[in-house]
């Protein structure tokens, strides 16, 4: 079941928006680098006239072919796109547009991405360009998106991202619903069977993308202790129109203890049985697999990400130092290497749960930190630079944005969940 058009955008900007500064700033530079012959100029005076004449009318972005003005477009920061989105129905319907969409998520930046839950008002999303600087500052504008949900036991959380749509689950009546924020699209899925609502199970989702065939499935993981089983529901968007369950995954029934997590079209996560093991779900062929981690890796590592298309380990709960532990090639088990060592600092700016986001030019690596407020009881996400060759941790300043409200890190896009059904 669908619902489009029921996300409410607006901007907010450190600044007031000026159009012309805009266009000016923005997309006259995108049209100086795009066209970069000179005009050779006679020294007679009939061909002066000529010229003259010639240069009174002014071509405009609108005299660009399709794939230029898209090309242009999609070099801007989120907060300008969105502007030019208002300019006309043909820009708005061109940033809608599948090749405009790819464009623009091969050249955005990564972007942290924000939920808000409303108890009183609606909850609503804000997304935070991350820029490929030590020294960031984000003195740009941020984009903020107000959603139809109200959640009084704010018991719906968000579980994770792909190409910048959101997976937000509320476990206390099985709703699973997927945001597309810069389309404005709102896909509410189906209820799961009721075999896999008994209370003792215990569910974990994902969510993920095939290239190949442009489709985004959610798996629905359910272990089953006493006897021990785990067993997989897939829906794919745009295609099912219910749940589909692939019985088990044919692989040990370990219990999750992870978040599951995407990488090379495929879906990862730590499973805990006699050992630990990393799992994996294909997501075009709805395939599972496995692979144990190296002997050298504590097993106190129970924390699985993504940092700069590579996965990584760590140990979220260490007193003294972070751990950081990356897979330098991608399937080969052996190419473990510690990245990072990181010394725990005693102020209150890094408690809570801390993720590896990006690495900038430098060698620098940008970390976020979720933690509770205990003053009004809200999550507040710190943002932090490492150096690894002075081995400091030095909080970030950022102005005119409050980071407040669970968190996930993707890059935004326009790419609609629904493409499979075109």
């Amino acid at each position: 079941m669908t619902s489009s058009s029921c996300l409410t955008t607006r901007i907010a900007a450190s600044k007031p928006l000026n159009m012309q500064h805009q266009f000016k700033d923005g997309i006259f530079k995108g049209l100086e680098s795009v066209s970069k012959e000179k005009t050779t100029m006679g020294t007679s005076k009939r061909k002066a006239s000529q010229i003259s004449q010639t240069t009174t009318s002014t071509a405009t972005i609108s005299d660009l072919p399709n794939h230029i003005t898209s090309d242009i477009l999609s070099r801007l920061p989120l907060s300008s796109v969105f502007a030019c989105k208002r300019v006309c129905k043909p820009w708005r319907d061109r940033t809608l547009e599948p090749d405009f969409a790819k464009s623009l998520l091969s050249k955005s930046p990564s972007s942290l991405i924000f939920y808000r839950i409303g108890t009183k008002s609606p909850s609503h999303f804000e997304i935070l360009q991350l820029h490929d600087s030590p020294a960031l500052g984000y003195p740009t504008a941020t984009v903020k998106f107000i959603t139809e949900i109200h959640s009084p036991r704010m018991l719906t959380e968000l579980v994770a991202s792909c190409n910048g749509s959101i997976l937000l689950s509320n476990s206390s009546c099985n709703d699973v619903i997927v945001f597309n924020l810069l389309r404005a699209q709102r896909i509410v899925l189906p209820k799961p069977p009721k075999s896999a609502l008994k209370a003792h199970n215990f569910v974990s989702l994902g969510f993920g993308h095939s290239p190949s065939t442009d489709r985004y499935k959610v798996l629905r993981l359910t272990y089953t202790p006493g006897p021990a089983r785990l067993c997989c529901d897939i829906y794919t968007i745009g295609i099912d129109d219910r749940w589909r369950s692939i019985g088990d995954t044919g692989q040990p029934p370990a219990f999750i203890i992870s978040q599951i997590i995407l990488l090379n079209g495929a879906l990862h996560w730590i499973g805990d049985g006699n050992s630990r093991f990393i799992y994996y779900f294909n997501v075009e062929k709805e395939q599972f697999g496995s692979f144990p981690l190296p002997s050298h890796i504590e097993s106190s590592c129970d924390c699985l990400g993504v940092v700069d298309n590579r996965l990584y380990l760590h140990d979220e709960l260490s007193v003294d130092e972070w751990k950081v532990w990356t897979m330098k090639d991608y399937g080969d088990f052996g190419s473990w290497i510690l990245e990072w060592v990181i010394e725990r600092p005693v102020t209150h700016w890094f408690a809570g749960s801390h993720k590896p986001l990006k690495t900038f030019g430098d060698g620098s690596l940008l970390m976020m930190f979720n933690g509770l407020c205990p003053r009004i009881n809200v999550m507040k996400t710190t943002l932090a630079s490492y150096n690894p060759q002075t081995r400091v941790l030095e909080k970030i300043k950022y102005r005119g944005v409050l980071l407040w409200g669970a968190s996930v890190a993707d890059v935004p896009c326009f790419c609609s969940p629904m493409a499979a059904l075109k």
